[in-house]
C-alpha cells in the first residue's frame, strides 16, 4: 500500500492522518505493508512515529512521490521508495534534491532523481497505463537506462485487471491504495503479494525472481506430493500447493488425465475432493436433475408413514353379526339336557371393554415426547442449564414417556384379558355343545363387534386418505447465477399422488397407485355395505404385487431448474457448463479439480465471475488444481506450480515452473529450461506478438 500526507496545495484535507487514526484503519485493514510517499517531500519524524505506532503488525516504508518532467515530454509522477535501514541516508538525498525549491509547484528532471538515489537502496514506482499522470513511453526506456537494473522498476497501474495482466509478461506491477480521505481508507482498492514477504530485501529479490527466495517463499505454503498419470504406466511427481495450481500445453497430452490421477491421489490422502469436467456437463446436469438422492421425509410434509394402517387392511377380516337362526337353535335344543341348564356359563354374555382404545392418543403421544428428547440432545443444555436442571429436564421427559407407556400397556392388559375371557367363554359353550346335543345362547349379537371391526377399517382408510392429501413441498438450493438472469435454482419437489402427477415421478406404476386409490375411496365410501370383500380383496392383490406396505410409494418426486422469478427455466448447454462450474467452486471441499472449466463460456464470464472464484479458493488456502487454455485463468490467478505439457517427435515432455522465476524446468532434463511467460504467451495467447498487438489496441481506445 503506497499512502500519503497532505503536502502540496490542492490537495483535500482527507490526507491529513493522526498516528492514532492511521493505526487504526491499518490495523482493521490487515495491511502488512505501507509506504509513506508524501508529494516533493520526506519528514522523517512523521515517518518514524507512524512506524513505531504499528510496529509488530505492518513493515512501514519510507518514500517520495516525485512529479517528473522531461523537456518535451509530459508531466508525470515518479514514487522512489527505500530500504528503511537507509533512512537517515533516504531523507538526506530528499532534502537535498527539494531544497530551495517550492514544494508546490516544482518538477525533477530523471537524471537528477536517479543521480540523488544511486547510492541507495530504492525502488521506483511510475504512474503507468491508465494511472495518470502516466509516465510517457520515452521516459520509460530513459528510466530503464538510467536505473540499469529493471527489477527496481515497477509500474502503478489503475486497478488490479490490468496489473495481473502486465506482471505476468515480464513487468513488475503495483497497485497504490491512494488515499484521499484517511476516514475513507477501507474503500481503497488494496493489491496483495501472492508471496508474502517479510523485509524489503526479500521484496527486492522476489522482484528480481530470485529463486531461492521464491522457493524459501513456497516451502512456507502447505502443498502435498502427488502422482499424475497423463497415460498408462506414466507416473510423474508432482507437488500441489494450497493454492493455485495451473496445467496447459498442447491438446492431446494427457491433461484431462493428469488432472483426474490428481484428484484420486488426494482423495486417498483423506480429503475431500470436488472434481468438474467441461467435456461431461451434459451427463452431470442431468445427474444434478436425476433422483437418487431426493430422499423423502414424510415428516417435512406433515405425513405418517400409515404402515399400520396397511398392516390392518392387509390382515383385515369381516366379523358378521349373530344370524337370528343360532338363537333359535339355542331356544330349540334349551331343554334337551338338564345338566347343561345347570351351567349358567352356557347363558353367558361376552364382556365388553369398558375403556375406550386410546391406541392412536398414546402412539401419537409417545412420538411426540420422543421427538422433543431427540431435539433436546441437539441443544448444548449445559449451555443454559446447570448440569442438576439438564439432568431433572431429561428425566421427566423420561418419565412422561414411560408413563406413556405403562398406560398403553394397562390398556393392552385390559384388552387382552376381555379377549381371553370371551374367548374361555365360548371354548366352554363350544364343549357342552358337542357333549349335549345342544346349541348354548350365543354370546353376543354380534353388532358391536360388527361395527368395530368395519369401523377399525374405516379408521385405517381414513387415515392413509388423509395423509395422502398433505401439500406439498419444495425444497430449493441455489445452483449459481447467470448474467441477466439472476440466480438460478434446483428446485426438487416432493407431493403425493394427485391429478397432475407424472409417471416418472413414482417407483411404481402411476396407473396401479391411482387405482390403489381409487378402492380405498370406494371402500371408504361403502364401509357398511353388505359385502366389500370383492373391492379388499383386488386391493389387497395390488399391495402384495406391488409391496405397498407405506404411504412413501405414494410420494411423487421431481426437480426443476428455476429462474429468480421462481419460474421453470431450461439453460442452455452453455448455460449447464456455467452452473454446474459455479456449483462446484461453491462446494464445500479441501480441493477442487477443473478440467476446461471455459469450455463453453464467454471470456469475459470466466474472467469476471470464474476468476474471482479461483482466487478466492486460493486466498482460503484450498488446493485448487485447473487444466485449461484460458489465459485469464492461467495468468492472472498467478499460479504457485505451473505444469506444461508438450508433445513432438514422437516423444512428450512435462516442464515445471512458475511465474515468480519465469522459468519452467523439464522434469527429465533439468538443463532443459523454458521462459514461464513466453510459453503461456505462446500456448494461452497465440504468441507474444499477438498479445502485444491487442495491448496496443487496448492502450489506443484508453488514450
Amino acid at each position: 500500500m503506497l499512502g500519503s500526507y497532505r503536502i502540496k496545495k490542492g490537495d483535500g484535507p482527507g490526507r491529513n492522518v493522526t498516528p492514532e487514526l492511521f493505526k487504526s484503519k491499518i490495523e482493521d485493514a490487515d495491511i502488512k505493508i505501507v509506504a509513506i510517499t508524501n508529494h516533493n517531500a520526506f519528514d522523517i519524524e512523521q515517518y518514524r512515529t507512524l512506524s513505531n505506532i504499528v510496529r509488530g503488525s505492518c513493515l512501514v516504508w519510507p518514500g517520495v512521490e516525485i512529479d517528473v518532467f522531461e523537456r518535451g515530454s509530459k508531466r508525470w509522477h515518479l514514487i522512489v521508495v527505500a530500504n528503511p535501514k537507509e533512512v537517515e541516508e533516504f531523507s538526506a538525498k530528499v532534502t537535498e534534491l527539494f531544497n530551495g525549491k517550492d514544494l508546490n509547484e516544482c518538477t525533477q528532471m530523471l537524471d537528477d532523481i536517479c543521480n540523488s538515489f544511486k547510492e541507495i537502496d530504492v525502488i521506483y514506482i511510475a504512474h503507468y497505463y491508465q494511472k495518470k499522470p502516466a509516465m510517457p513511453p520515452a521516459d520509460e526506456e530513459k528510466l530503464y537506462q538510467l536505473v540499469g537494473e529493471p527489477y527496481r522498476i515497477f509500474k502503478e497501474t489503475s486497478n488490479e485487471s490490468s496489473m495481473s495482466v502486465f506482471a505476468n509478461y515480464s513487468y513488475n506491477v503495483l497497485v497504490g491504495s491512494d488515499v484521499k480521505d484517511w476516514n475513507q481508507y477501507e474503500k481503497c482498492s488494496f493489491s496483495e503479494l501472492k508471496l508474502p514477504v517479510d523485509s524489503y530485501e526479500q521484496f527486492c529479490l522476489l522482484a528480481k525472481r530470485d529463486e531461492n527466495v521464491v522457493q524459501t517463499l513456497l516451502n512456507k505454503k502447505d502443498s502435498k506430493h502427488l502422482i499424475a498419470h497423463p497415460a498408462e504406466g506414466v507416473n510423474l511427481s508432482v507437488q500441489i500447493y494450497a493454492d493455485m495450481n495451473i496445467i496447459f500445453g498442447q491438446k492431446g497430452t494427457g491433461k484431462t488425465q493428469i488432472v483426474k490421477s490428481l484428484c484420486d491421489d488426494m482423495k486417498s490422502s483423506g480429503l475431500k475432493c470436488i472434481r468438474y469436467v467441461a467435456s461431461e456437463r451434459e451427463d452431470d446436469f442431468k445427474e444434478l436433475l436425476g433422483l437418487r438422492d431426493a430422499v423423502v421425509d414424510l415428516q417435512k410434509m406433515g405425513a405418517h408413514d400409515c404402515r399400520e394402517d396397511f398392516r390392518i387392511i392387509s390382515r383385515w377380516t369381516d366379523c358378521n353379526p349373530t344370524h337370528f337362526e343360532n338363537y333359535l337353535n339355542w331356544k330349540r335344543t334349551e331343554g334337551n339336557n338338564t345338566n347343561k341348564s345347570r351351567m349358567k356359563i352356557t347363558r353367558a354374555s361376552a364382556l365388553v371393554k369398558d375403556e375406550i382404545d386410546n391406541e392412536d392418543l398414546h402412539k401419537n403421544d409417545l412420538h411426540v415426547i420422543k421427538n422433543i428428547i431427540s431435539d433436546l440432545r441437539e441443544i448444548m443444555l449445559e449451555e443454559y442449564l446447570s448440569e442438576e436442571d439438564k439432568n431433572s429436564l431429561l428425566t421427566l421427559f423420561r418419565k412422561l414417556a414411560e408413563g406413556i407407556r405403562e398406560q398403553r400397556k394397562n390398556d393392552l392388559i385390559a384388552e387382552e384379558s376381555t379377549r381371553l375371557a370371551n374367548f374361555t367363554i365360548n371354548t366352554i359353550k363350544s364343549i357342552a355343545d358337542r357333549s349335549t346335543n345342544s346349541v348354548s345362547k350365543p354370546s353376543s349379537v354380534g353388532l358391536a363387534d360388527f361395527v368395530a371391526n368395519r369401523l377399525a377399517l374405516f379408521k385405517a382408510i381414513t387415515n392413509i386418505l388423509k395423509n395422502m392429501s398433505v401439500p406439498e413441498v419444495n425444497e430449493t438450493e441455489k445452483i449459481g447465477s447467470l448474467d441477466e438472469k439472476g440466480d438460478i435454482f434446483i428446485n426438487t419437489k416432493f407431493r403425493m399422488l394427485c391429478g397432475s402427477s407424472k409417471t416418472e415421478e413414482f417407483r411404481i406404476g402411476i396407473r396401479k397407485l391411482r387405482e390403489v386409490k381409487e378402492k380405498l375411496e370406494q371402500l371408504k365410501q361403502n364401509i357398511f355395505d353388505s359385502d366389500i370383500s370383492d373391492t379388499l380383496q383386488a386391493l389387497n392383490e395390488i399391495l402384495e404385487d406391488e409391496k405397498i406396505n407405506s404411504i412413501e410409494c405414494f410420494v411423487g418426486r421431481s426437480r426443476q431448474v428455476l429462474n429468480a422469478a421462481k419460474e421453470i427455466y431450461k439453460p442452455s448447454n452453455g448455460e449447464k457448463g456455467m452452473l454446474l462450474l459455479q456449483r462446484a467452486l461453491m462446494g464445500d471441499a479441501d480441493a477442487y479439480f477443473l478440467d476446461e472449466p471455459e469450455l463453453g463460456m464467454g471470456n469475459s464470464y470466466i474472467d469476471t465471475t470464474i476468476r474471482p472464484m479461483l482466487i478466492d479458493l486460493s486466498r482460503r488456502h484450498k488446493y485448487v488444481v485447473v487444466a485449461t487454455h484460458n489465459a485469464n485463468i492461467a495468468v492472472r490467478t498467478l499460479p504457485y506450480m505451473s505444469l506444461y505439457r508438450t508433445h513432438g517427435n514422437g516423444f512428450y515432455s512435462t516442464y515445471i515452473g512458475n511465474p515468480f522465476i519465469d522459468k519452467l524446468v523439464n522434469i527429465d532434463n533439468e538443463d532443459d529450461v523454458l521462459n514461464w511467460a513466453d510459453e503461456s504467451l505462446k500456448a494461452l495467447e497465440g504468441s507474444r506478438e499477438a498479445f502485444y498487438e491487442r495491448k496496443d489496441i487496448y492502450e489506443s481506445n484508453n488514450t
